[in-house]
C-alpha cells in the first residue's frame, strides 16, 4: 500500500488522485495528511515547542510566532523539547497490531486503534472510511500511536515486509489541536527506531504527491530509489500522480536520541575550540562614541578597543609555543597604534599616474567611486536610508543599515574611512543587507547584485595591486 495526498488546495477543494494497483486501475483516492513543507519562518503556538515543525496536517488557525532558537539549531531544540516531554511522561509512543484472538486481545489497544482510525477519518476526509478501517485493523499492518495522558492524538499505520527488509508507510496524521508542535517528526523518528531495532528493516518506501514531498524530504526521504526493485516490486501498489520516495535507515544512528548526540558533539567541539581560541570571550561595547552629536565622527585610540591587547598577547604566546621566538618578540613589541594598519599593497590610479594611498588621495578616489555609484541606474533603492514608518520590521532584521547618503557623510568627515578596506566593507554591507531582507525575485535584490558588480569594477579599475 502507498500514500498519495489529497490535501486541499488554496481554494479549499480536495486534490484527488487515481489509484492504480498492480492488477489494474481503479478510481479512488487515498489521502495523506502531510502538508507542504513550511518555511524557516513558520509560526508556532505559544504552548508549542521552541521551533515549528513541517506538520503532518494543516492547522486550523494561524498560531503566533515565537523567537527562533539561538543554540543547537531548530531541529535539535525541538527534539530536545519533545524528549523532555517523553521523559516527564506527558507523551509516549507505542506500536500496536490488531489481534482478534480472545485470549490475546487487549481492549486498551483496541480502543487506541479505534481512536486512531477516527483521527485518520477526520484528517483524511476524502479517504473511504471502510478502507481506513480495513487497513488499521488488518493483521498485516501495524500502527505507531502517539499518546498524551493515554489519549491518542496521532499515529502512523505501516506494513513491514520482513523478508524484503523494507516497510511501507500507509497513513500518518496528527489531531488538528496538536499540530505544528513537532509531533509529526517525533512520530516518524520513533517509527524509524522501531523498524531499525525490532524489525531490522533497512528502508521505508511511500508514495507522495507534490504537497507531501517537502515533508518527506525533511524526514530523510529521497526521490532516488536505491533499494533493488526486485525487493519491493509487486509488494506495494502504484499510484498515478504520486512520487515514490525512499528513506534508508542507518543502524548506527539513534533517531530518538538525535538531539542528545548533537548536543554532546557540539559541547565537545566548543571545548576543543576554546583551548586554542578566545572567540568565545565577549568584551563590553565601545563607550567612546556615546558623547558625540549626530553625524559627528571622532577618531579613537586603538588601545581603547576591548580585546586588542589580549589578542596581541595571545598571538605572542602562540608564536612562542610554535618555537618562533623572533616573531614572538616582534609581535609583542609592536605598538598598539600599529594594530589594524598595514602597509598598503596597492597604488591608486589617477590621471597623473600611480600614486601611493594617502588620506587625501583615498578621499578623492572614494568620492569619485561614490559619485559613480549614485549616478548608476540601479542605485535608486540605496540613495537614502530605509524609512522605518514604511518598513516597520526592517531594523528588526537588519542590525547594521548602510545607504549611499550615510557613506557620503562618512566620506565628508575625513575621519571615518582611514583605509580603503573600511570603505569597501560599507558597500558590501549595503548589498548584503538588501539581499538579506528581500527575496531573490524582488527588484531590490536584483538591483543589489547589479550595483555590486558595478562597484567591484570601479574598485578594480581604480587601484593597481603591487606584485
Amino acid at each position: 500500500m502507498a500514500v498519495v495526498s489529497s490535501f486541499k488546495d488554496d481554494e479549499g477543494l480536495p486534490l484527488k488522485k487515481k489509484l492504480r494497483t498492480n492488477g489494474g486501475t481503479t478510481n479512488g483516492t487515498k489521502p495523506m495528511e502531510v502538508v507542504p513543507a513550511q518555511s524557516d519562518r513558520a509560526a508556532t503556538n505559544k504552548e508549542a515547542s521552541p521551533s515549528s515543525d513541517p506538520a503532518v496536517a494543516k492547522p486550523l488557525e494561524a498560531p503566533a510566532q515565537q523567537p527562533r532558537p539561538t543554540h543547537g539549531g531548530a531541529y535539535a531544540e525541538r527534539e530536545a523539547w519533545l524528549t523532555k516531554q517523553e521523559e516527564e511522561g506527558d507523551i509516549r509512543f507505542e506500536c500496536l497490531r490488531y489481534n482478534d484472538r480472545k485470549d490475546e486481545c487487549n481492549l486498551t489497544h483496541l480502543e487506541w486503534l479505534l481512536a486512531l482510525k477516527n483521527i485518520f477519518a477526520r484528517q483524511l476526509p476524502n479517504m473511504p472510511k471502510e478502507y481506513i478501517v480495513r487497513l488499521v485493523f488488518d493483521k498485516h499492518h501495524r500502527s505507531m500511536v502517539a499518546l498524551k495522558k493515554n489519549k491518542v492524538f496521532g499515529g502512523c499505520t505501516f506494513r513491514c515486509f520482513e523478508n524484503q527488509e523494507f516497510g511501507e508507510i500507509v497513513f500518518l496524521a496528527i489531531a488538528a489541536q496538536e499540530q505544528v508542535r513537532g509531533y509529526g517528526t517525533r512520530l516518524m523518528n520513533h517509527l524509524k527506531e522501531f523498524a531499525k531495532d525490532k524489525e531490522k528493516l533497512t528502508h521505508f518506501l511511500t508514495y507522495a504527491d507534490n504537497n507531501a514531498i517537502g515533508y518527506f524530504q525533511k524526514q530523510g526521504f529521497t526521490k532516488e530509489i536505491f533499494l533493488e526493485r526486485a525487493k519491493w516490486g509487486g509488494f506495494i501498489k502504484d499510484y498515478d500522480g504520486g512520487t515514490l520516495m525512499e528513506c534508508a535507515l542507518n543502524f548506527q544512528v539513534s533517531f530518538t536520541k538525535f538531539s542528545k548526540v548533537i548536543k554532546e558533539q557540539r559541547d565537545f567541539l566548543d571545548a576543543q575550540v576554546k583551548k586554542i581560541s578566545n572567540s568565545h570571550v565577549v568584551y563590553p561595547g565601545l563607550q567612546f562614541f556615546k558623547g558625540l552629536n549626530p553625524r559627528e565622527y571622532k577618531r579613537m585610540d586603538i588601545e581603547g578597543i576591548p580585546g586588542v591587547k589580549e589578542t596581541i598577547e595571545l598571538r605572542a604566546k602562540q608564536a612562542t609555543a610554535a618555537g618562533r621566538a623572533e616573531e614572538s618578540a616582534t609581535e609583542a613589541g609592536k605598538s598598539s597604534a600599529s594594530v589594524g594598519r598595514s602597509t598598503a599593497k596597492f597604488q591608486l590610479v589617477t590621471p597623473a599616474g600611480l600614486v601611493a594611498p594617502s588620506i587625501p588621495s583615498l578621499h578623492s578616489f572614494m568620492t569619485r567611486v561614490h559619485a559613480a555609484m549614485v549616478d548608476h541606474t540601479d542605485s535608486w533603492p540605496f540613495r537614502e536610508a530605509v524609512d522605518p514608518l514604511e518598513v516597520p520590521d526592517y531594523h528588526d532584521v537588519i542590525k547594521d543599515p548602510v545607504d549611499l547618503a550615510l557613506i557620503a557623510r562618512r566620506i565628508c568627515s575625513y575621519e571615518y574611512y582611514i583605509k580603503l578596506e573600511i570603505f569597501i566593507a560599507d558597500f558590501k554591507m549595503m548589498f548584503t543587507n538588501a539581499r538579506m531582507y528581500n527575496s531573490p525575485d524582488t527588484i531590490y535584490y536584483k538591483c543589489a547584485n547589479r550595483l555590486e558588480a558595478f562597484f567591484e569594477d570601479q574598485i578594480r579599475s581604480g587601484i593597481s595591486l603591487e606584485r
